[in-house]
């Protein structure tokens, strides 16, 4: 691209690309001799390329154009680059981390445990920044629900079997691996195990430094090269101690929160089975907690359990602890088959983070085995946890999906500052907070939310009618949870899938790669990363790597089609595509929603108990489907409108009823997709409402040839009914075809 004298430094190996993010370092000796302008557009593309947290840019220039380069590069405001002046050269610094980037610090997100990534860069489209990089020889097998990968500073942390690892986010390079023999044991298994989910992870990440908990000690890693630069003993015996048994693992649980760390020695509940393995309580509570301070180590105060606490129940703020301190419902009732009785109650209680003082403490109806805090809004969540219920399926008898024996089926709200109950629900978490919003499971595969405030439904407004439903979303296959961000919630949905909360387009998946049995597609640092968790899987998936994507507003190339469980089509304002796989928004332009033919088709059976657009098709035409790539000149249309379409034959017509009266704007869109038809070949009337519009007309000799688009606009006056024709001349070897129409009320 440019000069001799320009080069590039330490580019990621895992792809070839020409996206953001890749490299190192940027070195021009001479910039005006590399052939750089001192022009904004100029070093945008340059300064771009620089790697978040660690890129550099060194241009070498003296006088007005060293001057010159300098204005350039400021206006070229590329985020989060500061610009240096020096008598030869500009140095251009990108730190970290992106303007509106999130972290992924703990098992669930944050200490909170609300799975919900503060990211506001990861949104649709979304297309490949790099893939490839270290195999997955160190990442435990794929159904041992190994702890989620974790993305902070612009790593991404993993535990595999013997090692804890670091990658670098934005070009999946290994930054560093360090051995801690055993670490991955509790998930090392072929066959479904509760693992983490049960458990708890073993290691948290923050900015500065990653916690990992092995054997008794807390070590702390420093980041970037990942030596070891602290050490801490806890308080207290180790397990083994406890039971004599060397085999028992010493995992625990532990949250940071800011300034402090809690940790705590786990004693197993119950014995005779393996920790995180399955139909087992072993592993999931402890009996001591300790608070420690995380740069020295200091124990600033713990707490002897009287029961157990539970580890998925340990959450806090920034000045507050929140855990239960008991065993669950059913778990309770487990006890009498062992020759045991439950020596105390459960008790629900909120302690001072900086020094154990005890703020409230509550016995009332304490039920749950997962707790989720709301810092927004200050409300505490107790209930059971979907990524149990259903990301390790115990099947009954008859084969039939039934939720684990421990998770309890109900749900209490509680206010954080004094634990008063703000409401009761029969469902269990996902779980998940977007806003004031809690996802929660009507079943395996469907989902709805509730208003975290009261507990009540979470509603969305029918476009065409004006009545409302229950929100909800759907996913195919599944093995795991999700992970949620601000725009998207990721899960395996057969492939890859996700659910678009930014257009509330529906249910779509990244064909072609799986996600993992454990949940590990993380939006954070601007990245939707996904580390490839498919070691041991003989799933028939094409794609089994890592990777990871950002978003690419404005490449019509990049497909995203979705299905659609809720509103449907606006009368007065919406397009059908034909032939297309499903459901698309225009992002980059309109932003009209694209329904496929079928999401608007009320006979069809995801679309039973919905009000919906009559749309009538009589026979049954074919279609044929070209990648957007193809599409030579889309005419003023959209090239992923135009790359599809579907073949009427003179006994069909399209029918749309119930639409309101008035003057309507109607666009159809045509392209031919065949490569060898010519002028003549493919001839037909276009017909509205009865009332010829088009005569005679030929897509090829319109537009010049195949793979090019044309849209053709009519204004008509609807009574409540819209009828299209397609009708082949007595000449045409072929019949008619159509890509797409839009249908859009005059207001």
């Amino acid at each position: 691209m440019y000069g001799r004298r320009a080069a590039v430094i330490e580019a990621a190996p895992a792809a070839l690309s020409v996206q953001p993010y890749l490299f190192r370092l940027v070195a021009a000796e001479d910039a005006a001799a590399a052939g750089i302008d001192a022009d904004a557009a100029v070093l945008h593309h340059l300064l771009d390329r620089l790697r978040p947290y660690s890129g550099l840019g060194w241009f070498g220039a003296s006088g007005q154009y060293l001057s010159r380069l300098i204005q350039a590069a400021k206006a070229a405001g590329v985020d989060p680059v500061s610009v240096e002046k020096n008598v030869e050269y500009m140095l251009a610094t990108r730190g970290g981390p992106l303007s509106g980037a999130g972290e992924w610090t703990h098992q669930y997100h944050d200490a909170g445990n609300t799975l919900l990534s503060r990211d506001q860069r990861v949104r649709l489209p979304l297309g490949v920044l790099w893939y490839g990089g270290p195999t997955n020889h160190n990442v435990p097998p794929r159904k041992g629900r190994a702890p989620r990968p974790q993305v902070v500073g612009g790593r991404q942390v993993f535990v595999g079997m013997e090692t804890i690892s670091a990658r670098c986010v934005y070009t999946g390079r290994e930054l560093w691996e360090r051995e801690f023999p055993g670490i991955g044991k509790p998930f090392n298994s072929v066959s479904n195990k509760p693992g983490a989910t049960y458990i708890g992870s073993p290691f948290v990440s923050l900015p500065d430094a990653v916690y990992l908990r092995w054997e008794g000690k807390i070590y702390r890693s420093d980041p970037p090269p990942g030596r070891t630069t602290g050490t801490f003993a806890l308080p207290g015996r180790l397990v083994e101690a406890i039971y004599d048994d060397r085999k028992l693992p010493e995992l625990g649980a532990r949250e940071c929160a800011r300034r402090l760390s809690d940790s705590h020695r786990r004693t197993p509940s119950f014995r005779g089975s393996t920790s995180g393995g399955q139909q087992t309580y072993t592993g999931t509570s402890s009996r001591r907690l300790a608070v420690l301070q995380r740069h020295s180590g200091e124990v600033l105060w713990e707490r002897e359990a009287e029961v157990g606490f539970r580890h998925k129940t340990i959450v806090s703020s920034n000045d507050a602890l929140f855990l239960i301190d008991g065993l669950s419902e059913n778990a309770l009732k487990h006890l009498p088959q062992r020759g045991r009785k439950p020596e105390s109650p459960s008790k629900f209680m909120a302690l001072e983070l900086a020094s154990g003082r005890e703020i409230w403490n509550s016995g009332w109806k304490v039920l749950g085995t997962f707790l989720l805090y709301s810092e927004d809004y200050d409300i505490l969540v107790e209930s059971g946890n979907f990524d149990v219920n259903w990301g390790h399926v115990t099947l009954t008898k008859g084969g039939s999906a039934a939720r684990r024996e421990d998770e309890p089926k109900r749900a209490t709200a509680r206010r954080g500052r004094d634990g008063k109950v703000l409401w009761e629900s029969e469902h269990f978490l996902l779980p998940a907070v977007v806003r004031d919003t809690m996802l929660i499971s009507a079943s395996r595969y469907d989902h709805t939310a509730v208003c975290l405030l009261t507990g009540e439904p979470s509603m969305r407004e029918e476009p065409h009618t004006g009545k409302t439903s229950r929100w909800r979303y759907s996913q195919r296959k599944n093995c795991d949870a999700l992970n949620a961000s601000v725009h998207l919630l990721l899960f395996r949905s057969g492939y890859a899938g996700y659910f678009d909360l930014e257009h509330d387009t529906g249910t779509g998946m990244f064909t072609g790669f799986r996600a993992g049995c454990s949940a590990n597609m993380i939006a954070a640092d601007g990245v939707l990363s996904a580390l490839d968790y498919s070691r041991t899987c003989v799933c028939s998936y094409p794609i089994q790597t890592s990777l990871a994507l950002i978003h690419m507003p404005g490449d019509s190339n990049i497909e995203f089609w979705t299905r659609y469980e809720g509103s449907r089509p606006d009368p007065t304002n919406h397009g059908l595509n034909f032939g297309a796989p499903g459901r698309r928004v225009d992002v980059a332009g309109s932003g009209r929603v694209w329904y496929g033919e079928l999401d608007a088709d009320p006979s069809h059976p995801s679309q039973r108990g919905h009000d919906a657009l009559d749309l009538q098709r009589y026979g049954v035409p074919g279609t044929k489907y070209r990648h957007p790539s193809a599409i030579v000149d889309s005419g003023g249309s959209l090239a992923w409108v135009a790359s599809s379409l579907r073949e009427f034959n003179n006994q069909e017509r399209l029918v749309i009823r119930d639409l309101p009266e008035g003057e309507y704007a109607l666009r159809l869109r045509f392209a031919e997709l065949d490569d060898h038809v010519g002028p003549g070949q493919r001839v037909f009337d276009v017909l509205i409402d009865g009332q010829k519009m088009l005569d005679g007309f030929d897509i090829v000799e319109d537009t010049g040839g195949p793979l090019r688009g044309t849209v053709k606009a009519f204004s008509v006056p609807i009574d409540g009914t819209l009828s299209i024709e397609l009708r082949k001349t007595e000449a045409s070897e072929l019949n008619p075809v159509i890509s797409g129409m839009e249908v859009l009320g005059k207001r």
